[in-house]
């Protein structure tokens, strides 16, 4: 074999190899942006999982706080004697409590809400509309030419779901704070502020009546007495302020 023929051999083979080598880097370099691509979509994933999570999250303390904020009030407030004065009234007169901002904003995508609290808190908040429909039915005048045995009837309703309303508020509260426990977020513990909180603004406001019945006479409730002739006494006890 003569020397030219042997430069053709090499240069062949140095072409092969040059483009080989060639081929080897542009698959190593591409393989390696694939690589570096599929880190940053699952990075990217990981993200909105993480955001998604801690969304769930605030979510869940949110509803936690709307829900307690009315169930705290409402604990208290269908005792006997609220009942009783209740169903005397012809005319009887409420506000209805329509604060639930967290849940309208969320309403649209229940789906967001994790699926072992999405019971409780529906029917929660089905509740809630129940009772608020029935507390602007009584400003209604189609309610306010009804006989007083209707009027009533209506009335023991009312109170039927704004009790159902409470207990279903328990409920979610609980499942609320289960959840947030099983993510590493205590719930008790604001529950168990909201309670104290409630009872001291009740003390304070007792204490407030107090002071303007000391200051004012006039604002003590007459109290019949039985002493030989009738007279008119004035109790010293703060007039009863329903919460809600």
């Amino acid at each position: 074999m003569d020397a030219e023929r042997i430069n053709v051999i090499i240069g062949a083979l140095g072409t092969v190899v040059a483009a080989f080598v060639g081929v080897l880097t542009w698959y190593l370099a591409s393989r390696a942006d694939r690589h570096h691509e599929q880190e940053e979509r699952e990075a990217a994933r990981r993200n909105e999982e993480t955001q998604r999570e801690q969304r769930v999250l605030d979510l869940v303390v949110a509803l936690h706080s709307e829900i307690l904020a009315g169930i705290v009030a409402n604990r208290r407030q269908l005792t006997a004697e609220d009942a009783a004065y209740a169903l005397k009234q012809n005319n009887p007169f409420a506000t209805a409590d329509e604060t639930d901002f967290v849940f309208d904003a969320v309403k649209e995508d229940i789906s967001i809400l994790p699926a072992e609290v999405i019971h409780s808190v529906v029917q929660y908040y089905r509740a809630a509309k129940q009772s608020n429909l029935l507390t602007r039915d009584l400003r209604d005048p189609h309610f306010l030419a009804q006989s007083a045995k209707e009027k009533r009837r209506i009335i023991e309703l009312l109170l039927q779901i704004v009790e159902l309303q409470k207990l279903l508020g328990e409920a979610a509260v609980a499942d609320l704070a289960a959840y947030g426990g099983r993510h590493g977020l205590s719930l008790q513990a604001n529950e168990k502020r909201a309670t104290e909180l409630i009872a001291a603004a009740r003390a304070d406001l007792k204490e407030v009546f107090k002071k303007s019945e000391q200051l004012d006479p006039s604002l003590r409730a007459p109290v019949a007495r039985r002493s030989g002739r009738q007279r008119t006494q004035y109790s010293m006890t703060p007039p009863s302020v329903k919460e809600g």
